[in-house]
């Protein structure tokens, strides 16, 4: 293939969507795409999403947890399909439409790339990956006011592969307590088992690297601009990039929560959370929920 590929992978509500819009509005010859193959209901969206990637991978496969991201990333995190298969599914499904696309420089920014951090490479050789966290007292609360399933079950999660679990994925310290977690201390357990992954991917991948939310989404970023430089240099070619002074400064917010949810959590739900994530929050620089707030 004789594109350059960049993946932008998290833990959704991170700002993949401004940030790959972004990238192809400042980077020349680029194009970016959010969620590219994900059936978002029956609506002009998911039209064209059928005309590029066909009815049995869009609707018929999906319907059986058989194509797109999703499924792969699950049976592979489940060790129920090797990287290899995973490698040739992920080419054989994306491979046609990133060749069509007119841009050289195609980035996907489609969260659910966390599953494969660290292992793009063997999908895609020389692809980048560039990995988004956020605070998880705001991650969690983003995601309850983005979609109230979020504190029960995913309607999603009823088709195959299923829900993605402790026990699917055999982290068996949580898998008994499972059914007992609150829907804080479950997002809790989701935000460690992505960002670890991704940590993880970073440190195995040379072409994977890792940016705090609160880093790149701020005015006159120097992070930003470190990670436009890393989606935009390669060995082969150096693409034209714009100015970066406004970049940051007309983003979008992400999020309908204000940010202080957190403050009215149990302090079950903040043991819960400082628990699970207190290791990768002091890695990060996150504060622990009862350290910053008692």
């Amino acid at each position: 293939m004789n594109k350059h590929l960049v993946f932008i992978a998290s833990g959704g509500r991170t700002g993949t969507k401004f940030l790959g819009d972004m990238l192809s509005s400042l980077i020349d010859d680029c194009w970016s795409e959010h969620e590219v193959d994900m059936f978002d209901g029956f609506n002009r969206l998911s039209v064209q999403r059928i005309r590029d990637f066909g009815l049995w991978h869009m609707i018929v496969g999906r319907s059986l947890g058989l194509t797109g991201l999703r499924g792969a990333g699950t049976r592979y995190l489940a060790g129920e399909q090797s990287l290899e298969q995973c490698a040739a599914q992920m080419r054989r499904e994306r491979e046609a439409y990133h060749q069509r696309l007119g841009a050289n420089l195609v980035i996907e920014s489609y969260w659910r790339w966390w599953m494969f951090a660290g292992d793009i490479q063997a999908i895609f050789p020389g692809a980048r990956t560039v990995g988004v966290v956020r605070d998880p007292r705001q991650w969690i609360g983003s995601w309850f006011a983005h979609e109230k399933s979020r504190s029960g079950v995913h309607w999603t999660y009823r088709l195959p592969p299923g829900p993605f679990t402790p026990g699917r994925i055999g982290d068996w310290q949580w898998a008994d307590r499972w059914n007992q977690m609150s829907p804080v201390a479950r997002l809790a357990w989701e935000w460690r088992t992505i960002n670890q992954r991704i940590v993880d991917g970073a440190v195995r991948d040379g072409n994977c690297k890792l940016f705090r939310f609160e880093d790149i989404f701020v005015d006159k970023s120097a992070a930003m601009a470190e990670l436009v430089e890393f989606v935009s240099v390669f060995p082969e070619r150096r693409y034209d990039v714009g100015d970066l002074t406004d970049f940051t400064r007309n983003r979008r917010n992400q999020s309908a929560a204000n940010g202080s949810e957190w403050q009215n959590w149990s302090r079950s739900d903040k043991e819960a959370v400082d628990e699970l994530c207190g290791d990768l929050m002091d890695h990060f620089g996150y504060p622990r929920l009862l350290a910053s707030h008692g």
